[in-house]
């Protein structure tokens, strides 16, 4: 540890020497303890010794194809993507995890920029593959994860029986600062941008994030994020697995409830959006009972008192109803991918809740700071992780700078593009995030906004659009919206927000008041709330212009904002034109 540590002393946590050595170690400490569940009508699962047992039939059978694999994962979250990824590792491979929602041309570029030799994926990509890879793509042996494909490409399970039978000899020692997953971040037009991780990288930020929080052996964890993306691949299936826990894979959005409660989940990750829309699902429940708030008002101010009487969730006790709705294990909610409202969480938590919240990037394997169940502070994305150094780069009169990033978690850097590696990676080993916040005096890291997403205003003040979002999204008449800047000569970067409105709530008001909608209705309303909101604000920080969307805003599969693309469908962003 670099630094004093708030929350007391860290967890004693084992470390590691590979990721092969935490599975077969794993397998040797839970055994047929139930490890991954698969929230199906089929309702499949597998225990830790089946998984090791799995991992090295289908190691084997990789290795009789390809003796140095890189292999491409495609699919929904499931047993066969977490043995396919830990497979490749165990061969000494490079495992290249795809995101689902793309189309087969991105997915095609990513195999070609990652070098992929293998590509294993789901059933719903195999017209695609057949239509459009198999003759584009011969050099890669393609793998069909389900046995519906059968026939038509080698499967997952052909794989494993023939690798049972064989005698082909497995790595036992692996170069840890070596290449073992390559995950891309970004567009593939041109030259793609993928992140470089090592099993060093990957096995560090489990162990820290476990010293750091004190999660049990019996944890189940809910997954609904993709496995693709390090958020969840690290947090919610390499975790789980380090530490003897459980994993269910939900089967649908719309099921998270009827998950939780079924198998009695206890922790899951999820994204701002999503715990945004579960938060006012759950207070539109209390208000819609008859005297609902008062209700509430009552029970805040009696846990309060109970908590000062020293009584141990006694907020549980008091909102039980609504564990029992969300599941009555439920004890801890992680938010990470971007910031999330204050007041959401302060919600949740005066509900009885564990809620944590944690900061990282792709390139930080994923977590660089995460809050403590010991020790979390409201607004921060908590203390960077116990072998990590965070510092602020240039901080302006307020503290606030790029944050920078150093530690053991930090990537080797983008595949085969030194130019883009050295911008954000010096020779010492300093990431530059891109995103700027400031630290308090506990050691407390807050983060502000995208260093690229800043509006500049005439006096020079910046301008952090997250900020303003979530001030919007306490407006009971907007879903969405996204803030950006547009330049003027009278008022350097005017603000701009493109607001999706509440439709819901128009209609009820509708018929509640007997009001007509109209177009005009609307912008009226969001006029006027934007108005309103803009005198909580000083001079510099008010929107000046505001653009109607019916349609929810382009996202990404972690539910992030894909703003360049709003500006486009908005026809505010040309695409890029050259001279012929």
């Amino acid at each position: 540890m670099k630094h004093p540590y708030p929350g007391g002393p860290l967890n004693e946590i084992p470390e590691y020497y590979s990721i092969p050595e935490m599975v077969k170690t794993s397998a040797n400490i839970y055994g047929v303890k139930t490890f991954m569940i698969e929230s199906s009508e089929q309702g499949r699962s597998i225990n830790f010794t089946e998984l090791a047992e799995s991992v090295e039939n289908l190691t084997r059978g990789i290795l009789d194809i390809q003796k140095k694999p890189v292999a491409g994962i495609v699919g929904s979250n499931s047993i066969e993507w977490a043995t396919v990824f830990l497979a490749v590792i165990r061969a000494g491979g490079i495992a290249v995890p795809i995101d689902r929602e793309l189309p087969i041309s991105e997915i095609h570029a990513i195999l070609h920029f990652s070098r992929a030799n293998m590509l294993f994926f789901d059933e719903r990509f195999s017209d695609d593959v057949q239509n459009r890879l198999k003759e584009q793509a011969k050099s890669i042996t393609l793998v069909t994860m389900n046995e519906t494909s059968a026939g038509q490409f080698r499967t997952l399970s052909g794989l494993s029986i023939k690798g049972r039978g064989s005698d082909t000899v497995i790595p036992e020692n692996y170069d840890i600062d070596a290449p073992a997953v390559v995950s891309y971040t970004s567009g593939t037009m041109g030259k793609a941008k993928g992140v470089v991780l090592s099993q060093g990288n990957l096995l560090s930020d489990v162990r820290q994030m476990l010293q750091a929080v004190g999660l049990k052996h019996s944890e189940i964890f809910l997954s609904i994020l993709p496995m693709h993306h390090m958020y969840e691949c690290v947090c919610g299936f390499l975790c789980p697995l380090y530490h003897g826990s459980t994993i269910v894979f939900c089967s649908s959005l719309k099921n998270i409830t009827d998950d939780m409660n079924k198998y009695k989940t206890t922790i899951m990750l999820g994204v701002p959006l999503l715990w945004e829309a579960i938060y006012r699902r759950v207070m539109a429940g209390i208000r819609a009972v008859k005297g609902g708030n008062l209700k509430l008002k009552i029970g805040l101010a009696v846990s309060t008192t109970g908590e000062t009487l020293g009584l141990k969730q006694i907020r549980k006790r008091i909102f039980a109803e609504i564990h029992k709705k969300l599941g009555e294990g439920m004890e801890y909610l992680v938010s990470g991918g971007a910031g999330i409202d204050p007041d959401v969480v302060k919600g949740f938590e005066k509900l009885g809740f564990i809620f944590l919240q944690g900061y990282g990037l792709t390139e930080c394997s994923p977590i660089l700071a995460l809050n403590r169940d010991t020790a979390n502070v409201l607004g921060s994305v908590g203390l960077p992780l116990p072998d990590v150094d965070v510092r602020i780069d240039n901080p302006d009169e307020y503290g606030v700078g790029e944050i920078l990033g150093r530690g053991p978690n930090i990537m080797l850097g983008y595949h085969d593009n030194p130019e883009e590696t050295e911008k954000v990676l010096s020779p010492d080993g300093w990431f530059r995030t891109g995103d700027f916040g400031y630290m308090d005096s506990q050691g407390f890291l807050f983060i502000t906004g995208r260093k690229k997403n800043i509006i500049v205003a005439k006096n020079g003040k910046n301008v952090y659009p997250e900020e303003l979002e979530q001030t919007l999204a306490k407006s009971k008449y907007f879903l969405e919206t996204m803030v950006f800047g547009r330049s003027s000569y009278q008022k350097g970067e005017e603000i701009w927000v493109i607001v999706v409105p509440d439709m819901d709530l128009f209609i009820s008001q509708e018929e509640a008041e007997g009001e007509q909608i109209s177009p005009e209705l609307i912008q009226s309303k969001v006029s006027d709330e934007i108005a309103r909101i803009n005198k909580s604000q000083p001079s510099y920080r008010r929107i000046t212009k505001f653009l109607l969307r019916s349609a929810e805003l382009p996202k990404t599969t972690t539910k992030k904002v894909r703003r360049k693309e709003a500006l486009k469908e908005a026809g505010l962003e040309q695409e890029a034109a050259f001279k012929v």
